[in-house]
């Protein structure tokens, strides 16, 4: 469950980068009334994945653009977590979308977190599709992606890992520095 957390973790980060992503109808502003087309960077000091095993990590980035200015999705060109209390792998940073209301969705997204359970070294792989991983605040600076609770399913890998993971933090979007308006 940790370690699907952690999936959903970079997922919402990848997210929060992402708050552009969404649907075709959708425009993504930057300051309002102006397509934005450039990086949005989003970091977190508090994110967790409880599963199997609880992992915290202080530090996360997502790095991103839209496709296109205006456009609400886009694909992630980097996803970090570090200082984290077990190893968490980025193996493919996938790409967001976000909805009018503010939902944000992760594909693609893969981590990969190392622990040892009851002894034994154990690798679980979480990855996202279409998965929803949070709700991005908007209309403020700074725009702001919560993540809560959002269950990153484990792909084969070992049975100590469980299903999932649940993933929970707050990612503040960095880059722009003004308010994110998706309408």
């Amino acid at each position: 469950m940790k370690y699907v957390k952690m999936l959903g973790l970079l997922a919402i980060a990848a997210t929060a980068l992402m708050a552009f992503a969404g649907t075709a109808s959708a425009t993504l502003t930057s300051p309002a009334g102006t397509k934005y087309g450039g990086e949005i960077i989003a970091t977190s000091t508090n994110s967790q994945l409880d599963g199997t095993v609880d992992i915290t990590c202080t530090h996360s980035e997502v790095k991103g653009k839209p496709s296109a200015a205006g456009s609400t999705s886009g694909t992630i060109s980097s996803l970090t977590f570090t200082n984290c209390s077990r190893s968490v792998t980025v193996t493919a940073n996938g790409s967001l979308a976000i909805a009018s209301d503010g939902t944000v969705r992760s594909t693609g997204a893969r981590v990969t977190v190392q622990t040892t359970i009851l002894g034994f070294p154990v690798h679980c792989i979480y990855a996202t599709n279409n998965t929803v991983v949070g709700k991005l605040t908007e209309g403020v600076a700074p725009a702001v992606m919560h993540i809560g609770s959002a269950p990153i399913p484990q792909e084969a890998t070992s049975g100590l890992c469980g299903e999932d993971a649940e993933w929970t933090g707050t990612y503040t979007v960095k880059t722009p520095a003004t308010a994110i308006v998706v309408d």
